[in-house]
């Protein structure tokens, strides 16, 4: 997938390494999205839109508009309008702007219901806009808690792997095989073998 990743870092003068840092985001994955070798996942996608202030639609090259920024009543209005449309969608909106639009409904409601006619339903879009940000950001700050606590995972095993002195277990190969063959055996029957080994006595080193 084409993206802006790159071109918006280097705007921002960040190497891979502290955008990673600021994201919660490997640098050589970061490297891999940025070329387009993989692609990140949509929370993830809007976690960097986010950060650099553009909307979804910018970062991934579906348009060349970075955001539609809000100064004035119009222009809130002339929004919903072209939502209700569908001449734009949310995510041609940047999380601050689609936020300054939220708090703009919620503040002009008899406003936007003067507006409506046979033609045109600006309360029911607004009312739309307003539950659908809600729902985004409830599963946007899921996702970001989830992927944060995997990365620490990931860590903890790179940890372990490369410099713990005082650990015994699988080796790298070790765990590269038990991942393919868990992925051959399916998650149930994964668990099930997890959970036996939970089961079996520690082992002794100092006796050994």
């Amino acid at each position: 997938m084409e993206n802006r990743i790159g071109e918006l870092r280097r705007e921002r003068g960040l190497t891979l390494k502290q955008l990673g840092k600021i994201l919660n985001v490997r640098d050589n994955a970061l490297s891999q999205y940025e070329t387009g070798k993989r692609n990140p996942q949509l929370g993830l996608l809007e976690e960097i839109a986010d950060y650099f202030n553009v909307s979804i639609e910018y970062l991934d090259k579906s348009t060349d508009k970075r955001d539609y920024p809000m100064k004035s009543d119009d222009d809130a209005i002339n929004l919903l309008t072209k939502i209700e449309n569908n001449e734009i969608n949310y995510h041609n909106l940047s999380k601050a702007t689609s936020l300054e639009l939220a708090l703009w409904i919620i503040n002009n409601e008899e406003k936007i219901k003067a507006l409506d006619n046979d033609s045109k339903d600006l309360t029911s879009t607004a009312y739309f806009f307003i539950h659908q940000l809600s729902i985004d950001s409830n599963v946007l700050r899921e996702f970001s808690k989830d992927r944060i606590k995997d990365n620490k995972n990931l860590d903890k095993i790179d940890e372990m792997l490369l410099f713990d002195d005082n650990y015994f277990g699988a080796n790298i190969d070790d765990v590269l095989t038990f991942m393919k063959e868990s992925s051959r055996i399916g998650y149930d029957q994964t668990q099930r073998i997890i959970s036996e080994m939970k089961k079996m006595p520690t082992f002794d080193y100092d006796e050994n």
